[in-house]
C-alpha cells in the first residue's frame, strides 16, 4: 500500500468519526471518544505528510447550520474554532457558518462546533432547573442570555488558550526540523490561493453584548469551564489539549 493510499485511508476514517457528534444521535461519552480517535488520526496524517504531498492537497468549504438560543453562545466562540483549527470562516446569515481550509481541520472544526452546541444545550438545561436561576430576579430572557455569555466567553477563552500552547509546540518542533517552516509555509499559500479562488470578501461584523444578570453570567462561565477540552495526548494524562495536528 503506497503513502498516499494510506494517507487518504486516514482522512476516510476521519470524515467517518467527525460525523459522530451528539446532535447526529451518538452519546456523550461516544462523541469524546470520537473526538480522541479524530486526535489521533490528525497526529498520524501530518506527521507522515511531505511537501509533495501536502501541495497535492485540496481545500474543501463546508457548511453548519444551527438554529435557537444556543447561536448566542455559538456566534461567540466560532472565532476561536477558526484560530485553533487554522481554517478560514464566515457567517451567511445568523445561523450559518462555513469553514474554508485543508479538509481534515475543516473536519475538526465542524466537530468543535456540534460538540460545544451540545455542551450549551445541555449545560442551560442544567441551568434552568437550577436554584440559581429560580431566585434571579432578572426577566428569564436576561438569565438565559447572561448565562450563554459567561459560557461562550469562558470556552471561547479555553481553545484560544490551547491554540496558543499549540503554536508554542509547533514552534519548537519547527526549530528541530528543517522542514517543519516550510510546511506551514506551504499550507499557508495554498489556503490563500484556494480562499481567492472563491471571490469573497469577508468584511467584520461587530455586536455589543450586554450582561444583564452577573450571577447568570458567572455560572454560565462555570459550565463553560466544565466543558471536555481535554484528551490524552500520545498516552499521556490530560493533557490540556484538543485533538491537534501535528506538523
Amino acid at each position: 500500500m503506497s503513502q498516499q493510499t494510506e494517507l487518504e485511508k486516514v482522512k476516510g476514517r476521519i470524515r467517518a468519526l467527525a460525523a459522530r457528534t451528539v446532535d447526529r444521535g451518538c452519546s456523550e461519552a461516544e462523541a469524546l471518544a470520537a473526538a480522541q480517535k479524530i486526535g489521533e488520526l490528525l497526529e498520524v496524517y501530518g506527521l507522515t505528510m511531505s511537501e509533495v504531498e501536502l501541495r497535492q492537497e485540496v481545500c474543501v468549504q463546508r457548511q453548519v447550520v444551527f438554529t435557537g438560543a444556543r447561536l448566542q453562545a455559538l456566534g461567540v466562540i466560532f472565532l476561536s474554532v477558526i484560530e485553533l483549527t487554522e481554517t478560514r470562516g464566515w457567517m451567511v446569515g445568523r445561523g450559518t457558518f462555513v469553514f474554508y481550509g485543508l479538509e481534515p481541520d475543516v473536519l475538526m472544526a465542524e466537530y468543535l462546533l456540534h460538540l460545544v452546541a451540545s455542551a450549551v444545550d445541555h449545560e442551560e438545561a442544567a441551568y434552568r432547573s437550577s436554584e440559581a436561576y429560580r431566585r434571579s430576579r432578572a426577566t428569564p430572557q436576561n438569565r438565559l442570555r447572561s448565562f450563554r455569555y459567561g459560557f461562550a466567553e469562558r470556552v471561547s477563552t479555553r481553545i484560544e488558550e490551547i491554540a496558543s500552547h499549540r503554536r508554542a509546540a509547533a514552534e519548537a518542533a519547527r526549530a528541530q526540523a528543517a522542514t517543519g517552516t516550510a510546511l506551514v509555509v506551504v499550507k499557508e499559500e495554498i489556503i490563500a490561493k484556494g480562499f481567492r479562488t472563491l471571490g469573497i470578501r469577508l468584511r467584520t461584523s461587530y455586536t455589543t453584548r450586554t450582561v444583564r444578570d452577573g450571577a447568570a453570567y458567572r455560572q454560565g462561565a462555570e459550565a463553560g469551564g466544565r466543558v471536555n477540552l481535554q484528551r490524552p495526548v500520545r498516552g499521556g494524562a490530560g493533557a490540556p489539549s484538543l485533538p491537534t495536528r501535528t506538523r
